[in-house]
């Protein structure tokens, strides 16, 4: 009798072990939901971080029969970064983004030894910092100002950059 109890309770143990173990089938069902919950969601991510990109206005500036890509987005700013509320116009010409500020600060150099004076560094919410190359109180200026950046070849600029970075407060 007792052995019998023993051999029950192995089986009992040896048929719970192999239900519970997961499979490729498992595997592509959980697949196949979390992708199908993926299409049916509006496209944006539900991160803090969309939020805040979501929140950043792009249009265009038009300036004469120009026009220029223009972001408005809340900024701060950075220790060691060159700017500051004084400092900041309403147009920024925008040339490096990154989420490293050891990156933006290494761009910034670049740019200062280039000739660039007003060159800094801002900050969004995110953070995400933006080097600007340079700052105007114009529409003028500033499409003056992107063009000359466009062209510089010294420069490597990739898709979205440069752009027109206008600080929140202004567009109040």
């Amino acid at each position: 009798m007792r052995k019998s109890a023993i051999y029950i309770l192995g089986l009992i143990a040896a048929l719970g072990i192999v239900s519970c173990k997961t499979n490729e089938n498992n595997y592509r069902a959980a697949y196949q939901a979390a992708v199908e919950h993926r299409q049916e969601s509006s496209g944006v991510d539900s991160t803090i971080y969309a939020r805040i990109r979501n929140q950043a206005q792009e249009s265009m500036l038009a300036v004469g029969t120009d026009s220029i890509p223009l972001r408005t987005e809340y900024i701060g700013y950075t220790d060691g970064g060159g700017a500051s509320r004084e400092k900041v116009q309403r147009y920024n010409v925008v040339v490096g983004q990154f989420k490293q500020i050891f990156n933006a600060n290494a761009m910034r150099n670049r740019l200062l030894a280039s000739g660039y004076s007003d060159a800094m560094i801002l900050q969004t919410r995110e953070p995400l910092y933006y080097v600007v190359a340079a700052t105007c109180s114009t529409a003028a200026e500033a499409s003056e100002l992107f063009h000359k950046i466009k062209e510089d070849k010294s420069l490597v600029l990739r898709s979205p950059l440069p752009f027109v970075l206008q600080p929140a407060h202004f567009a109040r």
